[in-house]
């Protein structure tokens, strides 16, 4: 199940709870207006819940795809009585998810159309154009330019083995599909690598940051403790760097280390916390009032993540536009290069 048929589901059980209607009823009434691919996990679930299970014992053997951190809450709510109200919370948390994904993928959509555009137009005119220019190039007496002469050599290079190169980028992509499925320590690898990028290390410490103390809050405010709330988090992340961080945090907390403590000495290489990050936590726990310095931090990631994903809009676009100036220019001059030089000659 996707974030969003997650978000969908969670706002309408919330909203038929919140007006009074019964549990079961409220999920066949879901059921009823969900499509078919929807309505198997919801007829299991229909079921357990009517052979006594709870809606988070149900949920949690779902095939569906429920997370603990999902589950635990509804637990939470089920025994406070309060379920509709951990539901509109939930309901926020995964909308908060859901406009980071999509800031993400809004940064990241243009400059991946802006390259595959740029490749599928440099490989036709390696295989198309300029094999033309080298018949008239072979009339002339004269010596190429080097400059012109490596463009052909790359022409002849990308002719015979464009094959041997898209096999080879499927196969690559193909193996690294696999270990990324099959190997947590290159899921390890991949995320570690991402957050020492310099361009985009910032903009994910932003993103992961917000949801990290996004999820602590909310478990916070729904009377979870904090030991508990860590163990909790590392289990639902989808992040190693997070799910290791998490880990060592709670091993801290119950060795009796604080959380702004363990969180310096959990992210030595401060691949994650920043300073300031760190001084909140520590306000925040001294003052008692954790829960509303979390969700200050999660607030404060998700601005700076929106001003740092402006500038590096901003800064995208006219490099982009220059690159792609710069290589087409390149192979212009490549071309017209010897043209000009014979017609000096003459």
């Amino acid at each position: 199940m996707n974030l969003n048929d997650r978000l969908s589901f969670t706002i309408q059980l919330s909203t038929l709870l919140q007006s009074g209607t019964p549990l079961l009823k409220c999920l066949i009434i879901i059921r009823s207006t969900n499509n078919k691919s929807k309505k198997h996990w919801l007829d299991k679930v229909i079921q357990d819940i009517q052979r006594g299970l709870l809606l988070s014992q149900a949920l949690r053997i779902a095939p569906c795809g429920f997370d603990s951190f999902y589950c635990g809450l509804l637990e939470i709510g089920e025994h406070s009585g309060q379920l509709d109200t951990l539901l509109t919370k939930i309901s926020n948390d995964l909308i908060r998810q859901e406009m980071l994904r999509s800031k993400l993928k809004k940064i990241l959509t243009y400059p991946a159309c802006v390259l595959f555009i740029c490749l599928g137009m440099l490989t036709s005119m390696l295989i198309w154009v300029i094999p033309s220019f080298e018949h008239i190039f072979q009339s002339f007496s004269a010596q190429l330019p080097p400059l012109t002469q490596f463009l052909l050599h790359l022409s002849r290079l990308t002719q015979e083995y464009v094959f041997v190169f898209i096999f080879s980028f499927f196969m690559i992509a193909l193996i690294g599909c696999y270990l990324w499925i099959r190997s947590t320590s290159t899921q390890r690898y991949v995320d570690q690598f991402f957050l020492k990028i310099p361009i985009f290390n910032k903009l994910l410490q932003h993103v992961l940051l917000a949801r990290w103390t996004a999820t602590i809050a909310i478990l916070q405010q729904s009377g979870v403790p904090l030991l508990e709330a860590m163990r909790i988090s590392a289990r639902c992340s989808d992040n190693w760097v997070v799910h290791d961080l998490s880990v060592r945090m709670y091993q801290l907390l119950c060795q009796g280390q604080n959380i702004h403590t363990s969180a310096v000495l959990s992210d030595s290489n401060e691949l994650l916390f920043d300073p300031m990050s760190i001084q909140l936590l520590r306000v925040g726990e001294e003052s008692g009032s954790l829960t509303s310095m979390l969700n200050y931090l999660a607030n404060f990631h998700e601005k700076k993540l929106d001003e740092h994903l402006s500038i590096l809009m901003e800064t995208l676009e006219p490099m982009l536009v220059i690159i792609m100036g710069l290589i087409v220019g390149t192979m212009v001059i490549a071309l017209y290069l010897p043209l000009f030089q014979l017609g000096q000659i003459v």
